[in-house]
């Protein structure tokens, strides 16, 4: 039966070596890191405060079979044409990486390369390449220069990260996504206006919460006792043109 290249386990074969996500790296490439979601889990994010690990990644181990660890993934790839993993996108800056340790592994399609960045921060060896045991790759190896300076992504390649620690939220962009399609099953799709609708939603019971949650807004109450129980409205003020 075939499975996604997301949860087909990595092998031995697909290994390039081992690397470390440096500033130079992050600021080389110039882009965002993505993590598509549904409803459900984008609750549970905000209410955790981070990118968890809500998923799994397996190894084909050389000698123990395989071998599954939790984990997330992320991506460095926008997909203009809508996103099959979920109708809610969460963009953080690259430096979100940094000092973090991957493992490389690369796959060849008919029709593009998939790379993969899967965080391994143990410092032993898993995987040996040929007789290099503990083989460091430069990470630019598998981007194209996009000018003597700066690092782009290769036409058609998808970049997917696996995160073995939580990214917290601190830095975090989370917007609607087209969704006509969903890869895990979970829903039947949804439009980019729905999904918005659905965000703004949720975006507004944030809102309250640090609302409610904020001294300044309860020494408002103080002076005012008056909008206790009140319902607040958020509207964006008219034009004057």
């Amino acid at each position: 039966m075939f499975e996604p290249e997301y949860r087909r386990a990595f092998e031995q074969d697909a290994f390039r070596g081992y690397f470390k996500w440096t500033r130079n790296l992050t600021s080389r490439l110039r882009g965002s890191l993505f993590h598509a979601c549904h409803r459900r889990s984008l609750a549970n994010i905000l209410e955790n405060g981070e990118l968890g690990l809500r998923s799994r990644w397996s190894l084909e181990l050389p000698k123990h079979g395989k071998w599954s660890a939790p984990g997330t993934w992320v991506g460095l790839n926008y997909f203009h044409s809508g996103n099959y993993y979920g109708p809610f996108l969460l963009k953080f800056p690259l430096s979100v990486l940094n000092d973090r340790h991957f493992m490389v592994f690369r796959r060849s399609g008919r029709d593009r390369n998939r790379y993969f960045f899967v965080q391994y921060e143990a410092q032993i060896p898993i995987y040996s390449f040929g007789k290099n045991k503990w083989r460091n790759v430069n990470p630019a190896a598998y981007f194209r220069y996009a000018s003597s300076e700066e690092l782009a992504m290769k036409p058609a390649a998808i970049y997917d990260i696996v995160i073995t620690y939580p990214i917290m939220l601190d830095r975090v962009s989370i917007d609607a996504a087209d969704h006509p399609r969903c890869i895990s099953g979970i829903c039947n799709g949804m439009s980019l206006a729905r999904s918005r609708r659905y965000l703004t939603k949720i975006a507004l019971d944030q809102c309250y919460d640090w609302l409610l949650a904020s001294k300044d807004y309860r020494k408002l109450l103080k002076r005012f006792p008056v909008l206790d129980g009140e319902e607040i409205e958020l509207f964006k003020p008219k034009s004057n043109d």
